[in-house]
């Protein structure tokens, strides 16, 4: 519930700001966006949180437990639970977000409560990862108050925006691939995520980082992040 709430609270200043401040501004948001999408959310949160599917350099990881929590997804230890259920359950009635089964509405709207064993994320257990973990909505809280009082262009268009198009991007990556009952590729989903629509190979070989010999985000986990 407070997941949805922080991202009910990210749309409702996104649309109040692009009233106040007009449209003119919105490009910084889309370039913040295919930063952060490749680099958190392809390459940080899913690839290396969800799956580990490579190791990656100690600096980066250190950075990376802050920037994958600036993300309106739920912490690194929530997200990456639900995620690795729904790989092991995927289009079937124990997966957490399947399209032809939960509908979309459980996927945009729904609140997702399911109860999962602590061995599912038994690697993720660090005390960082779990102080973050603790704190993420405080950490939300703060930053949004903080940039409301100081920064408020920067708290539409640097973080409010950015984070909804991440948002939007991980439900069309949920729903997309799935909308068949079984899992499919998406060249539309590949071009707006920049590397996530090879969901099919993705879903067979979930512990490769690098998803063809163009992924964008697999060339920057190997050139940047990868040990």
């Amino acid at each position: 519930m407070k997941v949805r709430l922080l991202q009910l609270w990210i749309l409702l200043i996104s649309i109040i700001g692009i009233y106040y401040y007009g449209v003119l501004s919105i490009w910084v948001s889309i370039f913040l966006y295919l930063i952060t999408n490749v680099i958190i959310g392809n390459a940080m949160l899913h690839r290396y949180y969800g799956h580990r599917s490579f190791k990656m350099k100690l600096s980066a990881e250190k950075m990376s437990r802050w920037l994958c929590h600036h993300l309106p997804m739920g912490s690194v230890i929530g997200w990456s639970a639900y995620h690795r259920l729904h790989h092991k359950h995927s289009d079937t009635e124990l997966d957490v977000h399947s399209p032809t089964i939960q509908g979309y509405f459980h996927i945009i709207f729904g609140v997702w409560e399911n109860k999962i064993s602590k061995k599912v994320v038994k690697d993720l257990l660090t005390p960082e990862l779990i102080w973050w973990h603790k704190h993420y909505f405080t950490y939300h809280i703060t930053l949004s108050v903080v940039l409301l009082w100081l920064f408020p262009w920067c708290l539409v268009f640097v973080y409010a925006i950015p984070n909804f198009l991440n948002l939007i991007s991980a439900l069309l990556i949920a729903i997309v691939p799935h909308r068949s009952g079984e899992v499919s590729n998406s060249l539309m989903l590949d071009i707006v995520t920049l590397g996530e629509g090879k969901h099919n190979y993705h879903h067979k070989y979930p512990f490769d980082y690098k998803y063809g010999k163009y992924d964008l985000t697999g060339i920057f986990i190997e050139r940047v992040l990868k040990k």
